[in-house]
């Protein structure tokens, strides 16, 4: 009963979580496209500014839609910085190693790592920034 309880309020939150990244990842890659595609900033500073454009939008909707955390904000901002630097961290060796090495275009680059991105904030977010949040 706890476990099938458990799984559904997981599912719950990597539903709100998905719909939420999915409104901060448009936004991220509309950035990094306007910086990148339209004043040809360096992709990779395109891909920052965009990233982190993400980042502030989502903090506020998941604290409180998908990890209902009640954890002040000066203790859960800092963490899910973190969770979100390493991810950016993550984000631009794959996409330096996908341009640079493997000759894909930085556009199709970027966009193939949202996925991967995404499961690693999840996790990231729920165990590390939101971590008094049901589990």
């Amino acid at each position: 009963m706890v476990k099938v309880l458990l799984r559904r309020e997981i599912t719950r939150q990597a539903m709100v979580f998905v719909l939420i990244g999915l409104t901060s990842t448009v936004l991220n890659y509309l950035i990094f496209l306007i910086f990148f595609a339209i004043f040809s900033i360096n992709y990779l500073l395109s891909a920052g500014i965009g990233f982190m454009a993400g980042v502030v939008f989502g903090f506020g909707f998941n604290k409180t839609l998908t990890f209902s955390s009640n954890e002040k904000i000066n203790k859960s901002l800092p963490k899910y910085f973190l969770v979100y630097l390493i991810s950016l961290i993550f984000n631009i060796t794959l996409l330096k190693i996908f341009v640079d090495l493997l000759n894909l275009n930085p556009i199709f680059a970027n966009f193939i790592l949202l996925p991967i991105l995404t499961i690693i904030n999840f996790f990231g977010t729920k165990i590390i920034a939101f971590k008094n949040s049901k589990w």
